[in-house]
């Protein structure tokens, strides 16, 4: 079964650096080395494969027939996180992943705090969102209501004050949708180029509503 996404894909130029509203976007694996422009987060926010399976489906949905470990992923992740060395670190996890998460990221930053939340407007499908700092967090975060993935990243983009916000696994754009709507800028990498035009669709669309 091919994922098509509405063939946005045709739409858009998905080669190279793609610059779009506030921010710059490219289609990557994050095994390969990290776009220069990802250095200028100093705030991510990421929602990865949460386990092997949510990981395989990651690939198919690239069309990419080889698959990686999960536990090759998880600590590539956590190597692009030290890469860019951001101050403030938001991940969206799987309750089964959450330890995991604080144990390997606890060591990089001194503060940790954790609000529960849920994938899809379905509190059924529970998760955590974990944030890491090297300073203390700032009233936004410690107040942050429990509340739907989505309201989470709207929420972020509005109350935290950042220079960029990164993302490595962009995916069809939450981040960026909501980091260009408030008019912060924002940088992002996705595999499936599919996709990545799903994001680059939603803020072209909010861009030309600002212009009319």
């Amino acid at each position: 079964m091919k994922w098509e996404y509405g063939k946005l894909y045709e739409k858009h130029d998905m080669s190279g650096e793609i610059h779009i509203g506030t921010g710059i976007v490219q289609v990557h694996d994050i095994f390969k080395p990290l776009p220069e422009f990802m250095k200028r987060a100093d705030v991510i926010f990421c929602d990865p494969p949460y386990n092997q399976s949510a990981l395989n489906g990651y690939y198919t949905k690239a069309e990419i027939a080889e698959k990686e470990n999960f536990t090759h992923f998880f600590y590539r992740l956590i190597e692009c996180i030290d890469l860019v060395s951001p101050k403030l670190v938001c991940l969206e996890v799987g309750l089964a992943q959450t330890a995991m998460y604080e144990k390997e990221l606890s060591t990089m930053y001194k503060y940790v705090h954790k609000v529960e939340s849920w994938y899809y407007g379905s509190k059924n499908q529970k998760c955590n969102i974990l944030f890491f700092s090297s300073e203390p967090f700032s009233e936004a975060i410690l107040n942050m209501p429990s509340m739907d993935e989505e309201k989470v990243i709207a929420y972020i983009c509005k109350n935290v004050e950042y220079e960029c916000i990164g993302d490595f696994c962009m995916g069809k754009g939450l981040v960026a949708y909501y980091s260009n709507k408030e008019g912060k800028p924002f940088v992002g990498t996705e595999l499936n180029y599919k996709r990545l035009a799903v994001c680059c669709e939603r803020v072209t669309r909010n861009e030309r509503g600002k212009i009319n």
